[in-house]
């Protein structure tokens, strides 16, 4: 059986929550920076709606997944990839009215000096937005084969944004409830790919392979599956989800603030 990537339940909520965010409070802006782009799905969907963007990506493997997958783009020249650790980016005089990034700041020591270096290619008065794992209750296995050094309660992460200098904070649970309710099924899934054996590998390199994992009925699924996990399908989902964002439920958060 060929399996082939999808983005299961959780994920596709979360980017619709991403869009809520982008579509209420991003203002007029067209433009994003993503730190931690992974296989460039988000990029891609941003592109795909109008925008413009730099992505900042630092596993060697997941940046040429990226670029074969924003190749189009590219091309076009809306879109930008840099292959490197944020902290070495350097501005080069462009502020984006976006930056964004997706499940990648758990990874990093410095939480606050990070949302400061993506808010420094912000323009004033930007949006910066953050997904995290939630609840700290709720770590598991699949945090230590990651790469994880933390996860979130709401608490945390509106102490995070607002040291950081951010304005207007708000924190959304995602996801709701239909991660919650995948969430022990996906540790086992994990437990049985065999991704555990990466408990023993250094962070750095749990971490450049985080969003490239290869986990059947988890991250991969039959090709057929994409009449199942759809935006018209889940639909449902997403409108589900709305009435869970100012909980503190969220397995996944997103946090987002202006510069």
């Amino acid at each position: 059986m060929k399996f082939v990537p999808i983005a299961p339940p959780g994920q596709w909520c979360c980017y619709e929550a991403i869009y809520d965010v982008i579509d209420t409070w991003a203002g007029g802006g067209r433009t994003f920076i993503e730190v931690g782009v992974g296989a460039g799905v988000l990029s891609r969907r941003l592109c795909d709606r109008g925008y413009e963007g730099l992505g900042i990506e630092f596993s060697e493997e997941a940046t040429a997944i990226a670029q074969h997958a924003m190749a189009d783009h590219v091309t076009a020249g809306r879109y930008r990839l840099i292959e490197d650790d944020l902290f070495n980016v350097q501005p080069d005089g462009r502020r984006y009215s976006l930056g964004l990034s997706m499940l990648v700041m758990e990874h990093v020591a410095d939480d606050v000096a990070f949302l400061r270096r993506i808010a420094a290619f912000v323009e004033p008065g930007g949006l910066v937005v953050v997904a995290v794992p939630g609840r700290r209750e709720y770590w598991g296995i699949e945090d230590e084969t990651v790469g994880h050094l933390r996860r979130y309660d709401r608490a945390d992460l509106e102490r995070v944004l607002t040291e950081a200098g951010l304005k207007d904070v708000q924190v959304w649970s995602v996801a709701v409830p239909v991660a919650n309710l995948l969430y022990h099924a996906g540790n086992v899934l994990v437990k049985r790919s065999g991704e555990t054996r990466k408990t023993q590998l250094p962070k750095v390199d749990q971490t450049k392979a985080s969003g490239i994992r290869e986990i059947p009925f988890k991250t991969v699924f039959p090709s057929w599956f994409k009449l199942l996990l759809n935006r018209t399908t889940l639909f449902p989902l997403f409108v589900l989800q709305r009435l869970f964002y100012r909980t503190n439920l969220g397995v996944t958060m997103v946090a987002f603030g202006r510069k």
